[in-house]
């Protein structure tokens, strides 16, 4: 605890670019302008952060796990921005991310994965009450279910790792995703600092050659492979 307080408090030391400010590129300042601070002005449906507040009050795996409505806005305003072709989500949970990542763009096919079969099939109950539409929740082991979705992914994704909070396996995930995205796709990491060992693999994916932009939220790490996006590193108060 203490790690990430003294890490929470370097990050704050370190943030730049409030509102765009300094960013030259006009898709960045886009991205960070019009979604990153403009995720208030995001209205999803009422009845998705309506479920999720129900959950949270009622459900400690949803308090302790879930996102907070604050990202939840901030998946929605990403995908409604993006209008990706394809949303993968590895890491389930009970459906809460799923929700508000299908609700910004609800004609999109969305696979998710999760290992746990009762969270699963909440997951799926939760969709089909609330976000009808191309949603699939894929029940089973992370790795196997990746590389079986793999193929179907286009080149123009959105996808949000939020499955395995150690280096080993969020490396590989993203590695895998990135062997199948093209000249524009988006990866969105959560608790990028839940752990060292999740701190080391967010600097080493910033390292990597494929990637343009990645943005430091702190509890989120945004990587836009956009590949006319000059490589840069930025982190935000959210």
């Amino acid at each position: 605890m203490a790690w990430r307080i003294f890490s929470y408090i370097k990050h704050l030391f370190h943030t730049r670019h409030r509102y765009g400010h300094g960013i030259h590129s006009p898709y960045l300042f886009e991205f960070v302008n019009g979604v990153l601070f403009n995720s208030k002005g995001f209205i999803p449906p009422p009845a998705v952060v309506a479920e999720h507040r129900k959950l949270r009050s009622a459900n400690e795996f949803v308090k302790r796990s879930s996102v907070s409505e604050k990202y939840g806005l901030l998946l929605f305003g990403i995908t409604r921005w993006f209008r990706p072709e394809m949303i993968i989500e590895l890491g389930t949970g009970m459906g809460i991310s799923t929700m508000y990542l299908h609700s910004g763009s609800p004609d999109t096919p969305l696979h998710s994965i999760e290992g746990d079969k009762d969270r699963a099939s909440l997951a799926e109950q939760l969709m089909s009450r609330c976000c009808p539409g191309p949603v699939s929740v894929h029940c089973g082991e992370m790795e196997e279910t990746l590389a079986n979705i793999s193929p179907l992914l286009p080149q123009r994704f959105v996808a949000f790792v939020d499955g395995n909070h150690h280096s080993e396996p969020t490396l590989e995930y993203v590695r895998k995703l990135l062997d199948r995205a093209g000249d524009e796709a988006i990866i969105i990491l959560d608790d990028i600092y839940w752990s060292k060992g999740m701190q080391r693999a967010w600097k080493e994916i910033q390292a990597w050659r494929e990637i343009g932009v990645s943005i430091d939220l702190f509890h989120m790490g945004v990587l836009l492979l956009r590949k006319d996006l000059q490589k840069t590193e930025i982190k935000i108060k959210f």
